[in-house]
């Protein structure tokens, strides 16, 4: 992934733009599509995805034309400038909507600082001046590292001989270069305030608990049903519905995505820049005095069960969820499980989740809003305030 090499999301981005040595770009685009088959390839931050997915009798020259793709792409230095333009395009669009200043630059702020994945890129200059024929050698190395194949449809066989026919891989697999690690850092007593043209005004409450706890699954689903989600939950029917304080409020445990990683309890509110303050203190202590509603606390749970029972994991989808459990360090479908231990929670076990979880949570304060009809007094009051420049949050 792009965290191993930085330049690996370009490169794979940029392998839309070009042909190959007996392709123009539109050309092989005609070529897919006369056979039906779509392709993509894609870098997250610790993973790089290849994959095509189409007509199954085509399985066969599809693959062979992707791999030609993958080993023979040609640079084009326009074609590079024209994918440049629209990256940089992108991040201009990206400075103007403030869900994403608030929820991908200034929450990754909160959780990272300065080193994050999020302000881990190359500037405009730097973009312009790398040559595009690195970038397609990088997509044509690919294959050279450690990797897994999933398929998903009939014929596994006919797959296995298009496979040992077109994607030839060296007899000994590169180990992936060192990733970039991206440091969690502790919360609270801290307020990051983004100065921006809007009516409203919103605040995030970010804590960061314990690394990842399995037995903690269930009641963490029980939990954001009972409290922080919906029109029916605690946050939103203090906050908004009986003290009319914020147009909307919620409040989550957010479980780690990955078993080395933190959790985290994060508390919205958008409001009116003038009833910020009573919002604040209204969310603030509901997250150290947990309301008991027996009615809302049994009607959370049958909405967990029910979502549970509900929920189908189909195709494709069977990888992606086995690969998240991975992730976790679980080795089954846990969801059986899951249900059967909501089943028991009560609301004494809901009350212990809480205390033990969120009550005293050290919050790092994320605000936007517009600093005019902002009372910067009342952010004081929750911490030290540092103002962040919206190019600055991104790093571009």
């Amino acid at each position: 992934g792009k965290n191993s090499i930085k330049k690996m999301s370009h490169a794979v981005s940029y392998l839309q733009y070009v042909g190959t040595d007996k392709y123009s770009p539109e050309e092989i685009q005609k070529e897919f599509y006369k056979l039906g088959v779509s392709y993509g390839v894609s870098a997250g931050g610790e993973r790089s995805y290849v994959y095509i997915s189409g007509i199954k009798k085509n399985l066969d020259k599809g693959l062979e034309l992707f791999e030609h793709l993958l080993s023979n792409a040609v640079a084009n230095q326009d074609a590079y400038d024209k994918y440049v333009a629209k990256i940089l395009k992108g991040r201009e669009n990206n400075k103007t909507q403030k869900a994403r200043i608030l929820w991908s630059g200034l929450f990754n702020y909160g959780k990272y600082g300065e080193d994050s994945e999020t302000r881990n890129l190359f500037s405009a200059e730097e973009l312009k001046k790398i040559n595009p024929k690195e970038l397609v050698e990088l997509v044509k190395g690919l294959t050279s590292y450690k990797q897994r194949l999933f398929y998903y449809g009939t014929g596994v066989e006919d797959a296995v001989t298009a496979l040992n026919t077109h994607h030839k891989t060296p007899k000994k697999l590169k180990e992936y270069p060192k990733a970039k690690e991206f440091k969690e850092l502790e919360t609270g007593k801290k307020v990051y305030f983004v100065d921006y043209d809007m009516v409203q005004s919103e605040m995030i409450f970010l804590a960061k608990k314990d690394e990842f706890d399995v037995k903690k699954m269930a009641l963490a689903r029980v939990f954001n049903s009972y409290f922080g989600s919906g029109l029916s939950s605690i946050v939103f029917q203090e906050i908004r519905e009986s003290k009319s304080l914020a147009y909307s409020a919620f409040a989550s445990y957010s479980m780690a995505t990955k078993k080395d990683k933190a959790d985290y309890v994060f508390a919205y509110v958008g409001t009116q820049a003038n009833k910020l303050p009573q919002a604040v203190d209204a969310m603030l202590d509901l997250m150290n005095e947990m309301p008991q509603a027996e009615k809302q606390f049994l009607a959370a749970k049958e909405a967990t069960l029910k979502k549970i029972a509900a929920q189908r994991i189909t195709k494709s989808s069977i990888f992606w969820n086995y690969q998240s459990l991975q992730d976790k360090g679980i080795n089954t479908d846990i969801r059986k499980e899951i249900y059967e231990e909501v089943q028991k929670i009560t609301m004494e076990d809901l009350a212990n989740f809480f205390n033990e979880n969120i009550k005293g949570g050290n919050y790092t304060i994320l605000v936007i809003g517009n600093k005019k009809d902002m009372q910067m007094d009342a952010l004081k009051k929750l911490g030290e305030v540092k103002e962040l420049e919206i190019d600055y949050l991104f790093n571009y």
